[in-house]
Parts: structure tokens; C-alpha cells; sequence
């Protein structure tokens, strides 16, 4: 991955996948159909001019589509997502590796991927959950609480109104504004509990990027 595409260049639908990709991928892979999002953008990942060669950034991706005349309020996640192929890394930098791997993760994870029992009386436990806990609590048991407990930050731009809920996490994870995120503190616990958090092969990846980023 060592050139940004350029994207002026594809200024039409693709109507078939590179002959390499389909061969690669029969009886191991499923491919996106060609007239979704994500089948455009995995035959342009995998055009030979491109495939570990040349990425996209997500403005490339935008415009892309835009060229082919497809609408999307989200054209990041077609080429973000697996689909069962390792992409080459590189933060906002979008390229397949070549010569083509297989997501082996990927694709265990969803071999005879299913959940006994009732599905609706599952969802609805959910639901139920999540009503009981937050959107159904009532307003004045809400109180004011910090978004990230590590930093000494009073300001409205680290505080937020919390449902009781948030009191069992205290100074144990850090919030989005709208409660959509949570990330581990490092100190109360990540660290305590960092085999729990990330698998083997996840945390040598962590300690690659740690050491290329303090070295």
C-alpha cells in the first residue's frame, strides 16, 4: 500500500469481479451481488491496478460513488467491513492485501452462526432491559456525572446527566455523550482485567502499535 488511488479514474459501475477474486474466493468466500455497495467497492479494492497497491481514504470512497451514481449518507462502512478477505492496515486507508488472504475469523464466526430459543422473547428482553435501565428512568433520578472520570475536568464539555445505571461503572469507563460508547479506563479496569478485555493475538497486536508509538 504505498499510492492513493486515483479515483477519478472510475467514473463507472463495475459489472464483474476480477477473474483472480472470484477464483480465490470459490467455495470459501461469498461475494457481495455487484449492484450492492459493498460488491462496488470490494471490485474496486480488487482491481490489479489497486489490490495491495494503491488505498482509498473516505473521502475517495465518497466521491467514488457519487461518480458511479450510487446515494449513501454512509460510504465508509462498504469498504470497511469484512467480508472475508484481510484488508492491509492503515488508519482512514482502505486497500485489500495481495496476494489475496483469507479472513479466517471472519469467516468462522459466521459457519453455522445461530441462537436457540424464542427469537422475539430474546429481543424483547433486550428491549426490556434497556427500558428499565435507561430510556424509561425517570428524569429525576438522573444526576450529573462526568463523561471521562480520568480527567480533572468540570466543564460541561466532560459532563453530561446519567441514568442511575452509570453509577455502577464509576471511574471504571469512560461515556460518549449519548451513552452509545464505553471505553475501560486504564487504571480501574483495562489492566485488571486486560486477559478478559483481549485475546492473545489482540494484545501482541496492541503491544506492537504501543511499542512503535513510544519508541
Amino acid at each position: 500500500m504505498t499510492q492513493r488511488i486515483n479515483i477519478g479514474e472510475y467514473g463507472t459501475k463495475f459489472t464483474e469481479y476480477p477473474a483472480e477474486l472470484t477464483e480465490f474466493c470459490k467455495d470459501k468466500v461469498k461475494l457481495p451481488k455487484l449492484d450492492a455497495l459493498r460488491g462496488q467497492a470490494i471490485a474496486l479494492m480488487a482491481q490489479p491496478e489497486n489490490r495491495g497497491i494503491r488505498f482509498l481514504t473516505r473521502e475517495d470512497t465518497a466521491q467514488f460513488f457519487a461518480q458511479i451514481g450510487i446515494q449513501t449518507d454512509d460510504s465508509i462502512q462498504p469498504f470497511n467491513k469484512d467480508f472475508g478477505l484481510k484488508k492491509m492496515s492503515g488508519k482512514g486507508k482502505y486497500c485489500l492485501e495481495y496476494p489475496f488472504v483469507l479472513n479466517t475469523t471472519h469467516i468462522q464466526k459466521r459457519a453455522g452462526a445461530k441462537i436457540s430459543g424464542d427469537r422475539n422473547e430474546q429481543i424483547d428482553a433486550i428491549k426490556g432491559w434497556w427500558r428499565a435501565n435507561l430510556t424509561e428512568v425517570p428524569n429525576e433520578e438522573w444526576q450529573i456525572g462526568h463523561l471521562d472520570p480520568t480527567k480533572p475536568d468540570a466543564t460541561e464539555a466532560n459532563l453530561a446527566f446519567q441514568p442511575p445505571l452509570q453509577a455502577r461503572y464509576r471511574d471504571r469507563f469512560k461515556w460518549d455523550p449519548l451513552f452509545h460508547t464505553m471505553w475501560p479506563t486504564a487504571e480501574k479496569e483495562l489492566i485488571p482485567h486486560f486477559n478478559q478485555y483481549y485475546t492473545e493475538e489482540e494484545q501482541r497486536l496492541i503491544y506492537e502499535k504501543l511499542k512503535e508509538k513510544f519508541a
